[in-house]
């Protein structure tokens, strides 16, 4: 009994530790996230990940283009499957597969992101990004980043341009327009927050 006593005891500093750590990455994800355009959207989509992303900014800003492409991935599957209806006028085909292209575009854009991103993060956790010449290619690298952040944010404005000059119908419209909206709310929001990093 005293031994296992002695046992909790011991280890409630780490859990307590842990817990705090845990509970200062979520106050991180939720401080960062207030600053975005979609705050609430961006502290429920990136709050489960909180603790990997361990208060870490450029973390922050990579889940949250990982984020954006699983969602862009799902939306594009789900226009994929739209398109193949029989049910579809001509002009409505039409619109569905202009933004089934379109989203196919900005899922390669975020594709891009995501790996430029994941491999800043990478060198930075192994300390390769201090001396002149890595902060100059660390600028090269976050700008393309944002480029490609942008170019996906443009594609969903294509589609939704393509929905509204084309006669569809209203479900139909409004059920592609959620998805998109969705995603470039997400790519917004992680936009955001990589051009808030500091280096």
């Amino acid at each position: 009994m005293e031994a296992r006593l002695l046992s909790t005891f011991l280890l409630l500093p780490i859990l307590l530790g842990a817990a705090a750590a845990a509970a200062a990455s979520t106050d991180f994800v939720k401080k960062s996230c207030s600053t975005t355009t979609y705050p609430s959207l961006c502290y429920s989509s990136l709050s489960p990940y909180a603790g990997a992303i361990n208060s870490d900014p450029w973390k922050l800003g990579s889940y949250a283009l990982k984020v954006s492409l699983s969602y862009a991935n799902k939306a594009t599957a789900a226009i994929t499957g739209q398109s193949k209806s029989t049910s579809l006028t001509k002009a409505e085909k039409a619109a569905v597969e202009q933004c089934e292209e379109t989203m196919a575009d900005s899922v390669d854009h975020l594709k891009q992101s995501v790996q430029v991103m994941s491999a800043i993060v990478q060198a930075r956790s192994s300390g390769s990004s201090s001396t002149a010449s890595a902060t100059s290619n660390l600028e090269f690298q976050v700008s393309n980043v944002k480029t490609y952040a942008s170019a996906a944010i443009t594609d969903y404005s294509t589609c939704l341009d393509g929905l509204e000059e084309m006669k569809v119908r209203a479900g139909l419209k409004k059920q592609i327009v959620k998805w998109e909206t969705a995603v470039e709310r997400l790519t917004s929001n992680a936009l955001s927050l990589v051009n808030k990093l500091n280096y």
